[in-house]
């Protein structure tokens, strides 16, 4: 029986072994390449060829850092820290190649002023990008920083509406007040707070229906939506 026993115990010993052995050839291996994908769902803000960049200054030589000594989470946290990267995915594949998902950062808006960046949905600054230039409604001042997260949020939803991405132009902002200009019109659309936007702009497609139906919209040279159950007009004076 004791040799049973003894025999039994060999053959686990043996495996652990193996599996332990296995491991550490398999950790001591070389990372093969680096296989960069960019989210075809994202603005293409950052291009394949600057990722596999960064990742070379990361490693300092591409094919030789081992894979155990490769910490992933440190790896997407350090390829994040580029202001044109929301979040990146890092993963290695039994032929040790390590593979890069990258999620680019969405541009909202675009500030051009004094200095010129884009601004994320939560307001945030990104630096323009030699790859990709986005298509987003225009701030043609230098607001304040306190000011962005409001500019965000107007220039989002005049970009999700069909009708005010090809109607609005250039947005200037007062600090107190925002001034939107009107494509092909000779007034300005003002408004103060961006609160409810979505039901402002919805009585201002209104109000454009009946005022061009009418023949009036060429009368006006300032149309205010911050009153809750009116739209302010100010005619051009004679």
């Amino acid at each position: 029986m004791w040799v049973r026993v003894i025999s039994f115990s060999f053959w686990i010993l043996l495996s652990i072994g193996m599996i332990v052995l296995s491991l550490h050839r398999n950790s001591a291996r070389s990372v093969q390449g680096f296989h960069v994908h960019i989210d075809e769902h994202y603005p293409q803000m950052i291009s394949k060829d600057s990722v596999d960049n960064m990742l070379k200054l990361v490693f300092k030589d591409s094919t030789s850092k081992q894979k155990s000594e490769i910490h992933l989470k440190r790896l997407e946290l350090q390829l994040a820290q580029n202001d044109l990267i929301k979040k990146t995915e890092a993963f290695l594949t039994l032929d040790n190649v390590l593979h890069i998902k990258v999620l680019p950062r969405i541009p909202v808006a675009r500030v051009k002023g004094k200095s010129e960046f884009y601004l994320d949905a939560e307001g945030r600054p990104i630096p323009l990008s030699p790859n990709h230039e986005a298509d987003v409604p225009t701030i043609v001042n230098d607001p304040d920083v306190d000011r962005f997260e409001a500019l965000s949020a107007l220039s989002i939803a005049i970009a999700q509406d069909r009708f005010l991405a090809s109607h609005i132009g250039d947005i200037r902002d007062h600090g107190d007040e925002v001034s939107m200009y009107v494509i092909d019109q000779k007034y300005q659309i003002k408004i103060k707070s961006v609160d409810d936007i979505q039901t402002k702009f919805k009585k201002y497609k209104a109000f454009y229906a009946v005022a061009t139906d009418q023949g009036l919209i060429g009368d006006y040279r300032e149309v205010t939506l911050d009153y809750s159950n009116q739209i302010i007009c100010k005619r051009n004076t004679l």
